[in-house]
């Protein structure tokens, strides 16, 4: 499953000290990386479905991380992209189980 894949990828690099005081989408980067790995997480053993809320809160995420991956020097940038992927994978993920 490319979620798990990425998800284990995304915990094995973790997250560099530069992300200290960075906020992405309204919360503190490592505030947000644990949001986004107890989704993670949850989806995966399948004790959470993504709903519209949580669908919505995720699309704002990506967003945001587009444009923090943007205006960030490394290792900063790199870490958004990593974790726009997590996000991105699990979307796609939760979109597929609707149809």
């Amino acid at each position: 499953m490319q979620l798990a894949r990425l998800w284990c990828e995304h915990l094995a690099a973790g997250c560099p000290s530069e992300l200290a005081g960075v906020e992405i989408a309204g919360s503190d980067a490592r505030t947000l990386d644990a949001e986004i790995s107890a989704c993670v997480c949850a989806l995966i053993s399948r004790s959470m479905t993504v709903d519209e809320r949580i669908e919505r809160r995720l699309s704002e995420v990506h967003r945001a991380l587009i444009g923090k991956q943007a205006e960030s020097d490394e290792p900063v940038a790199a870490y958004c992209e990593r974790l726009n992927r997590l996000v991105s994978a699990v979307l796609t993920q939760s979109r597929a189980g609707r149809a």
